[in-house]
């Protein structure tokens, strides 16, 4: 596996595919210890927050490779859109990522009591979005409002059938990547320990669970939603015919894209 400088700059690049939408302002903030990034569209919403976990395997992504995304998702949400830009991996294993997010959420819910706080999480930071809500039971504070995931990682053992079915039609990820990034972010712990598919969940927030049919990780999705329905009524899976591992990333344009904003919007109103 290349060089994991050379990986990150790589994935950064995803950042300059198409245009933000210009109307969206970023701004840098620390936030409990964390580096964060605040995508405030031009009349956001009182009394509501997204916070945004993005993908990368644990081990890339950053405000350059999401931002023109997210000036996206703020603009259609009309909501002010927080990146976190938690702690990778290799250098900073489990569980550094989830207590950052742990750190953002403590302050914000703190900071803002009242607001409705929402997750959104692509990839392994929606599988993320999974641990920091066993995290939140466990300290018995106040569950997000609600979370959408988008092509989620939530089985870091990754032997769902899917890896082997939709491995042809898969372009962006390979079981054998997913496994060596899920090694380096687990460290010393036990992988039944870390992978978000053996967190202990006797709540969750109402959850939108997106995915594509050209994925490895389409199980993911599909498991996890036969799972914490019985105990969330409202959750919801979106199956989009012909898409890849997190397609608003690489084409905000297309139709599916737009249609997948969309029910953003409307599962989050």
């Amino acid at each position: 596996m290349e060089d994991i400088t050379a990986r990150r700059g790589k994935f950064n690049q995803l950042g300059s595919i198409y245009p933000k939408q210009a109307s969206v302002k970023t701004g840098h903030v620390i936030i409990n210890g964390v580096s964060c990034y605040w995508l405030t569209p031009e009349k956001p919403a009182p009394n509501k927050i997204v916070i945004h976990l993005h993908g990368g395997a644990f081990a890339v992504g950053s405000i350059q490779s999401h931002e023109s995304m997210l000036t996206h998702f703020a603009h259609k949400l009309q909501t002010k859109v927080l990146f976190v830009d938690y702690a990778l991996a290799p250098e900073l294993p489990y569980p550094n990522a989830l207590n950052d997010v742990m750190n953002v959420y403590t302050a914000l819910i703190a900071q803002y009591p009242g607001y409705k706080v929402d997750f959104i999480g692509d990839s392994a930071g929606a599988g993320l979005i999974v641990s920091a809500v066993g995290e939140i039971l466990k300290k018995h504070i106040q569950l997000p409002n609600a979370a959408v995931f988008i092509s989620p990682w939530i089985s870091l053992h990754c032997d769902n059938p899917s890896h082997e079915d939709n491995r042809a039609i898969d372009p962006i990820l390979s079981r054998e990547y997913l496994k060596s990034s899920a090694k380096d972010y687990i460290g010393n712990i036990p992988i039944e320990i870390v992978s978000p598919e053996n967190v202990e969940l006797s709540a969750f927030p109402p959850v939108l669970i997106m995915v594509g049919t050209n994925e490895i990780l389409q199980d993911d999705s599909i498991n996890f939603y036969n799972s914490i329905k019985a105990i969330q009524p409202a959750a919801k899976l979106s199956i989009y015919e012909n898409q890849v591992h997190v397609w608003m990333l690489t084409g905000m344009p297309s139709a599916a894209s737009q249609q997948a904003l969309t029910e953003i919007k409307e599962f989050l109103n």
